[in-house]
């Protein structure tokens, strides 16, 4: 018997079928075989041998149905597994294209607020230009005003001179005979000339001014911006006013100093030659 069961070949689909099969089944059919061999061995009693398995149709199928019910449970659990790994990376993907969306929006969001802050501070500078170009134009009036005033003195002071000089030559040959008297008038003069030239000056000025300038100022309310704009042109004008008084002093001491120098240059040359003329007519 075990020889021919020995020499005996399984086919190919029954060996197939056979590894596919549940373990359990397995074992069932390989102890029925069991039982077989050993109720077919010469020293077992028929009548007192029993089967390990009663009915080895009825055992396989509950094997085949309790193996399907752990398949099913299996196949479900890792169904609900795969619904939930997919739900979640969907969810995850979902999240990570708001998060992308919501990062773009706010993107956008500061780049037009950047845009329009740089717009608003364009429009505020080109105001602040208008408003400059417009105040520089009224101190360019203004200065404009005071130079022509300054032109006005410095001719009335070089028509001065030139007269000055005439009055002092023709002075000076009328006053040949008597030097020292003549000295003491032509510094009377001299001096009261400079005083009347300087009351003149200031007297024109001031009357050009307040004819040119309203300077009765009206209540305003101006807000820091118009107030510093004030002082900055205040400012302006008064160093371009320092600058035009210390010009124009310079000016009048330079020819002062050239005038008188030039008078009793012109006094001791007639005294001299005075003097010679004594001397040789004596």
């Amino acid at each position: 018997m075990e020889d021919t069961m020995s020499s005996y070949s399984f086919s190919h689909q029954f060996y197939q079928r056979w590894t596919c099969a549940p373990e359990p089944v397995r074992a069932a059919i390989t102890q029925e075989l069991k039982d077989i061999t050993t109720l077919l061995q010469s020293e077992t009693s028929f009548e007192d041998f029993t089967f390990n398995t009663h009915d080895l149709d009825a055992h396989v199928d509950e094997l085949y149905d309790n193996y399907n019910a752990e398949q099913a449970i299996a196949k479900a659990i890792t169904d609900k597994q795969e619904q939930e790994d997919a739900a979640a990376a969907k969810q995850k993907l979902e999240d990570e294209q708001k998060k992308k969306e919501a990062e773009e929006a706010t993107r956008k969001t500061e780049v037009t607020r950047t845009e329009q802050e740089k717009n608003e501070q364009a429009a505020l500078e080109k105001d602040n230009d208008k408003e400059l170009a417009t105040n520089n134009d009224v101190v360019k009036v203004d200065t404009d005003k005071v130079v022509a005033d300054s032109a006005v003195t410095d001719g009335f002071v070089t028509d001065n001179s030139s007269a000055k000089n005439e009055k002092v030559a023709s002075e000076a040959k009328n006053t040949e005979g008597n030097a020292n008297d003549n000295k003491n008038a032509d510094n009377k003069t001299i001096s009261e000339q400079a005083h009347t030239l300087s009351d003149n000056h200031i007297k024109d000025i001031s009357n050009k001014a307040s004819a040119a300038i309203n300077l009765a100022l009206k209540d305003a309310k101006l807000d820091a911006t118009h107030q510093q704009l004030i002082r900055e042109l205040e400012t302006q004008v008064d160093d371009y006013l320092s600058e035009q008084m210390m010009l124009m002093s310079e000016n009048l001491k330079s020819w002062l100093r050239a005038e008188v120098t030039q008078h009793f240059s012109e006094q001791n040359d007639s005294t001299t030659n005075n003097e010679a003329a004594k001397k040789s007519i004596h």
